[in-house]
């Protein structure tokens, strides 16, 4: 077992002791009230994470000046004490487990957007619309009444039974524009030098402490880099965090700006980014400051946040989509249990679905691949064991197999599963020759795990019939048997050159050196960045005008982002018309006919359930269900989700 002694000991932050190292950063959920209240599903939601054992349980981006900006609707309002009810008993349930309540201040500044409020849109400097009415500067008198609401929001923080506040000087809101050259283009005292453009950020920091207190500790995000030409480097961000050092409690260090969509990715880093991409950042600010500093950004291995502590790179690691996918992940680690604990993805689905402007329609749900409880942690507490005990059959041992089987068994149920291979997996199975799927390789090895552990009889090499359910007598069946490929009707498809992107695994060393995949979406496409990852040349053919349509939004953008850097031809508005042993005909979007050369072609058009399959293993005497890919095929969220639900339903 690993040990976790720096990770887990406390620290002293201003007036505070901090029960160990773990931060849970600053996130909502989207389900907030029209006027920016918390409601009962967030309540759960910051609760679960305090359950889990972090030390600090951070609110997420909180308004503090209505009539001068609003970013995102449903925002928590700190310019409305009608938040305090909502705001108290979601600090409340923090404490109950142990953690302190922080919440984040936030200006959107010149980001601010008209669908939100009335008024003028701010910023630094006079700009060009971004959402809605061109940006005006702001007056002094108005960089004042700002500054002003951020102290009074701290207030009512601080009223509403937070512990500390943090303040939002990154990412490219109000703060870090006033910081940025690439923003901040003013001649008067808030221009020019970086102590003027720092100028607002220390005022709000003085009026806070002047209305919370010594005894209230401030901790500031900011961004250790922007990585954009003409934008702010880690030397620049050093000196500034010199400038505040001693007058905040901790300085927390991310990277990257909205200035520059592209760097979206890069502040939310995906699978194919380092892991602690800002940790040398951190490092180098924590080599001038007596501040504790805080580290955030693709922190999702507890080995990791071990080694950040304990070489000194940090002094608080920040945590947020992996306190998604376990909560539990500081109590696993006291107890030495780091085996169980389920890793981050990295996939990007959380954040995607309310990632506003950028997305048409925000689902203000919070959903995570791995852990099907977020977005609904109230249900969660209150599942009760089954009122009669029964014998479940569950067929298929992939993702949604292995779920059903843990959480019916941790219920009370008698539960069998039955795989027709060797091996538990399922579909997960299938990208072990995937670097960048690690983490997704990771969480099988959990489940298998998970598995293991409990009292759940599991039948290998056994391809479930009429007669098996006959003979192993259950009283209910779940069907969990997964999805097979859509073989398009192409002529050619016999060629030899021909395999389908499920087997690409199985037969990776027969691949030739060009390969053409026929369809675009998201398997098609990682699996071209993995087979070019590997020295091969890749065209992709897909007959839609876009590709990678079926992929969560940040996710997608970081897949397109990396694919760019390898030999990697994606065609469009083109459809196949047949397979040679040459490679592959296809029309353009014109009719004209094209001939794409390749050695091995990999059909990647689709997935589609087992109805046949399924259809054969019911019996009408018995309770049946069919769940995950071998109901409709999805993602690993979805399948998890349906195991999980029928768990917790039968």
């Amino acid at each position: 077992m690993k040990d976790y002694k720096n990770l887990l000991s406390p620290i002293k932050v201003g007036a505070l002791t901090l029960r160990n190292r773990i931060e849970a950063a600053p996130s909502n959920t989207g389900n907030g009230t029209f006027e920016g209240f918390l409601t009962p599903e967030s309540i759960g939601y910051f609760e679960l994470k305090a359950k889990g054992g972090a030390a600090i349980v951070t609110i997420g981006e909180s308004n503090v000046h209505t009539k001068t900006g609003v970013a995102h609707g449903r925002m928590p309002c700190l310019d409305n004490p009608d938040i305090l009810p909502s705001l108290i008993r979601t600090t409340d349930a923090i404490h109950r487990h142990g953690a302190f309540a922080s919440i984040q201040l936030l200006h959107p500044g010149r980001r601010a957007n008209k669908d939100y409020y009335n008024g003028a849109v701010y910023g630094p400097s006079a700009g060009e619309p971004l959402f809605g009415g061109p940006i005006v500067e702001m007056s002094e008198e108005v960089i004042q009444e700002v500054v002003e609401a951020f102290g009074d929001a701290a207030e009512m923080a601080k009223l509403g039974g937070c512990d500390m506040v943090m303040i939002h000087g990154a990412h490219g809101w109000l703060l870090h524009q006033f910081l940025s050259p690439l923003n901040n283009h003013r001649t008067d005292r808030f221009g020019g030098s970086l102590e003027n453009r720092a100028r607002i950020s220390l005022m709000v920091i003085d009026n806070i402490r002047k209305k919370c207190g010594p005894d209230f500790p401030i901790e500031f995000r900011l961004s250790g880099s922007e990585h954009v030409e003409g934008g702010l480097t880690i030397n620049d961000m050093v000196e500034f965090a010199k400038l505040i050092d001693g007058k905040v409690d901790i300085i927390h260090v991310s990277s990257c700006t909205f200035h520059n969509p592209a760097t979206n990715t890069h502040m939310f880093p995906s699978p194919f980014h380092e892991r602690g991409i800002n940790v040398p950042l951190a490092a180098e600010i924590k080599k001038v400051v007596k501040t504790p500093v805080a580290v955030v950004g693709g922190i999702n291995d507890p080995e990791l946040m071990e080694e950040i502590i304990s070489s000194g790179k940090a002094d608080i690691v920040a945590l947020g989509r992996p306190l998604l996918a376990d909560p539990y992940l500081p109590k696993k680690l006291i107890a030495k249990k780091e085996e169980d604990v389920s890793p981050c993805v990295r996939c990007l689905v959380c954040l995607s679905g309310d990632f506003v402007p950028y997305i048409k329609y925000p689902i203000r749900s919070l959903k995570c691949s791995v852990n099907p409880i977020i977005g609904r942690e109230q249900e969660a507490m209150v599942a009760k064991p089954p009122v009669d005990k029964k014998k479940v059959l569950i067929i298929g041992g992939g993702p949604a197999g292995m779920q059903a089987a843990i959480t019916a068994s941790d219920r009370g149920h008698e539960v069998i599963l039955c795989e027709k291979n060797d091996s538990l997996g399922g579909t997960i199975n299938l990208i072990e020759n995937i670097d960048f799927k690690e983490d997704l390789k990771k969480f099988k090895d959990v489940l298998i795990k998970r598995v293991n552990e409990r009292a759940i009889r599991v039948i290998l090499n056994t391809e479930v019939t009429e007669e098996v359910i006959e003979h192993l007598a259950p009283d209910i069946v779940v069907a969990a048997i997964g999805a097979e490929p859509i073989i398009p009707k192409i002529p050619g498809m016999d060629c030899k050159n021909v395999i389908t992107a499920i087997e690409v695994t199985e037969k990776i060393h027969d691949i030739g050196e060009n390969v053409v995949i026929i369809g675009g979406g998201l398997m098609g496409c990682e699996e071209a960045l993995n087979l070019a990852q590997k020295g091969k040349k890749i065209t992709v053919v897909e007959m839609r005008p876009d590709v990678i349509i079926d992929g969560a939004y940040l996710y997608r953008e970081a897949l397109m982002i990396e694919m760019k850097k390898w030999p990697i031809e994606l065609i469009t508005n083109t459809q196949c018309k047949a397979i040679n042993d040459r490679g592959v005909i296809a029309l353009d979007k014109d009719g004209n006919e094209i001939q794409y050369e390749g050695d091995t072609i990999i059909i990647a058009t689709g997935l589609k359930s087992k109805a046949s399959q399924v259809d054969a293993l019911r019996k009408y005497n018995l309770e049946f269900y069919n769940i995950g890919d071998s109901l409709k095929p999805r993602k690993v969220l979805e399948a998890v989700r349906s195991g999980y639900d029928i768990g917790m339903t039968i």
